[in-house]
Protein backbone atom coordinates (compact mmCIF):
# COMPACT_ATOMS: atom_id res chain seq x y z
CA UNK A 1 0.00 0.00 0.00
CA UNK A 2 2.88 2.41 0.61
CA UNK A 3 5.03 1.90 -2.42
CA UNK A 4 1.12 3.14 -4.24
CA UNK A 5 0.72 6.11 -3.03
CA UNK A 6 3.80 6.98 -5.33
CA UNK A 7 1.09 7.74 -7.52
CA UNK A 8 0.23 11.22 -5.79
CA UNK A 9 3.27 12.60 -7.88
CA UNK A 10 0.44 12.30 -10.51
CA UNK A 11 -2.16 14.86 -8.51
CA UNK A 12 -0.32 17.95 -9.59
CA UNK A 13 -0.82 17.02 -12.96
CA UNK A 14 -4.05 16.30 -13.19
CA UNK A 15 -4.55 19.96 -11.83
CA UNK A 16 -2.36 21.88 -14.22
CA UNK A 17 -4.03 19.63 -17.28
CA UNK A 18 -6.51 21.92 -17.00
CA UNK A 19 -4.77 24.68 -18.14
CA UNK A 20 -3.03 23.05 -21.10
CA UNK A 21 -5.74 25.13 -23.12
CA UNK A 22 -5.92 28.14 -21.79
CA UNK A 23 -1.82 28.19 -22.36
CA UNK A 24 -2.07 27.17 -25.79
CA UNK A 25 -4.22 29.98 -26.44
CA UNK A 26 -2.19 32.70 -24.83
CA UNK A 27 1.52 31.32 -26.01
CA UNK A 28 0.95 29.28 -29.00
CA UNK A 29 0.97 25.73 -29.41
CA UNK A 30 5.05 25.37 -30.07
CA UNK A 31 5.79 27.45 -26.83
CA UNK A 32 3.62 25.83 -24.70
CA UNK A 33 4.66 22.22 -26.05
CA UNK A 34 8.67 23.97 -25.79
CA UNK A 35 7.64 24.89 -22.21
CA UNK A 36 6.00 21.47 -21.04
CA UNK A 37 8.97 19.95 -22.56
CA UNK A 38 10.93 21.80 -20.64
CA UNK A 39 9.09 21.66 -17.01
CA UNK A 40 9.69 17.78 -17.45
CA UNK A 41 13.53 18.37 -18.38
CA UNK A 42 14.18 20.33 -15.19
CA UNK A 43 12.86 17.26 -13.37
CA UNK A 44 15.22 14.52 -14.64
CA UNK A 45 18.40 15.35 -12.94
CA UNK A 46 16.12 15.21 -9.41
CA UNK A 47 15.75 11.71 -10.50
CA UNK A 48 19.72 10.69 -9.91
CA UNK A 49 19.76 12.56 -6.38
CA UNK A 50 20.08 9.94 -3.55
CA UNK A 51 17.15 11.93 -1.49
CA UNK A 52 13.40 10.33 -1.73
CA UNK A 53 12.04 14.36 -1.74
CA UNK A 54 13.63 15.08 -4.81
CA UNK A 55 12.91 12.16 -6.83
CA UNK A 56 9.26 12.95 -5.96
CA UNK A 57 10.05 15.96 -6.54
CA UNK A 58 11.02 15.32 -10.14
CA UNK A 59 8.35 12.96 -11.07
CA UNK A 60 6.16 15.43 -10.55
CA UNK A 61 8.11 18.22 -12.35
CA UNK A 62 8.48 15.29 -15.46
CA UNK A 63 4.38 14.35 -14.32
CA UNK A 64 3.39 17.94 -15.14
CA UNK A 65 5.30 18.40 -18.14
CA UNK A 66 4.45 15.63 -19.86
CA UNK A 67 0.83 15.29 -19.55
CA UNK A 68 0.87 19.35 -19.93
CA UNK A 69 2.27 18.53 -23.32
CA UNK A 70 -0.13 15.74 -24.17
CA UNK A 71 -3.19 17.76 -23.24
CA UNK A 72 -1.43 20.47 -25.87
CA UNK A 73 -0.85 18.25 -28.39
CA UNK A 74 -4.69 16.60 -28.26
CA UNK A 75 -6.02 19.96 -28.22
CA UNK A 76 -4.23 20.65 -31.05
CA UNK A 77 -5.34 17.59 -33.09
CA UNK A 78 -8.44 18.38 -32.56
CA UNK A 79 -7.58 21.82 -34.14
CA UNK A 80 -5.56 20.78 -37.04
CA UNK A 81 -8.66 18.43 -38.14
CA UNK A 82 -10.16 19.36 -41.18
CA UNK A 83 -12.26 16.19 -41.01
CA UNK A 84 -13.11 13.56 -39.23
CA UNK A 85 -12.07 15.02 -36.08
CA UNK A 86 -13.18 12.17 -34.20
CA UNK A 87 -11.18 9.67 -35.79
CA UNK A 88 -8.20 12.10 -35.74
CA UNK A 89 -8.21 12.44 -32.04
CA UNK A 90 -8.82 8.40 -31.97
CA UNK A 91 -5.57 8.06 -34.11
CA UNK A 92 -3.48 10.53 -31.99
CA UNK A 93 -4.49 8.54 -28.86
CA UNK A 94 -3.78 5.15 -30.16
CA UNK A 95 0.00 6.55 -31.57
CA UNK A 96 0.28 8.10 -27.54
CA UNK A 97 -0.57 4.99 -26.04
CA UNK A 98 1.40 2.67 -28.74
CA UNK A 99 4.55 4.84 -27.95
CA UNK A 100 3.99 5.03 -24.54
CA UNK A 101 3.98 0.92 -24.03
CA UNK A 102 7.32 0.55 -26.83
CA UNK A 103 8.73 3.34 -24.85
CA UNK A 104 8.61 2.23 -21.48
CA UNK A 105 9.35 -1.51 -22.80
CA UNK A 106 12.82 -0.41 -24.22
CA UNK A 107 13.61 1.98 -21.46
CA UNK A 108 12.89 -1.49 -19.11
CA UNK A 109 15.27 -3.14 -21.29
CA UNK A 110 17.90 0.08 -20.68
CA UNK A 111 17.25 -0.27 -17.12
CA UNK A 112 18.10 -4.20 -16.40
CA UNK A 113 20.89 -3.81 -18.87
CA UNK A 114 22.86 -0.94 -18.09
CA UNK A 115 20.87 0.90 -15.28
CA UNK A 116 18.81 3.96 -13.77
CA UNK A 117 21.00 6.79 -15.22
CA UNK A 118 20.86 5.25 -18.67
CA UNK A 119 17.30 5.47 -17.97
CA UNK A 120 17.11 8.61 -17.09
CA UNK A 121 19.13 9.38 -20.28
CA UNK A 122 16.95 7.76 -22.48
CA UNK A 123 13.83 9.63 -20.93
CA UNK A 124 15.70 13.03 -21.71
CA UNK A 125 16.59 11.75 -25.11
CA UNK A 126 12.27 11.66 -25.39
CA UNK A 127 11.59 14.51 -24.11
CA UNK A 128 14.31 16.45 -26.66
CA UNK A 129 12.51 14.33 -29.68
CA UNK A 130 9.40 15.47 -29.08
CA UNK A 131 11.10 19.19 -28.77
CA UNK A 132 12.57 18.74 -32.38
CA UNK A 133 9.34 17.41 -33.60
CA UNK A 134 7.47 20.15 -32.06
CA UNK A 135 8.95 21.96 -34.88
CA UNK A 136 7.06 20.55 -37.17
CA UNK A 137 3.84 21.27 -36.36
CA UNK A 138 1.93 22.80 -38.92
CA UNK A 139 -0.11 25.26 -36.17
CA UNK A 140 -2.87 28.33 -36.75
CA UNK A 141 -1.39 30.20 -34.24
Amino acid sequence: MELGFVYFVFLPSVVTTLLAGRAAHRWGTRPTLWGSLAIASVGLPLLLLPNLAAVLLGMVLIGVGTFFAQATATGLVSRAATADRGSASGIYLACYFAGGLVGTAILGQIFDRVGWAACVAGIALSLAVAAVLALRLKTAD
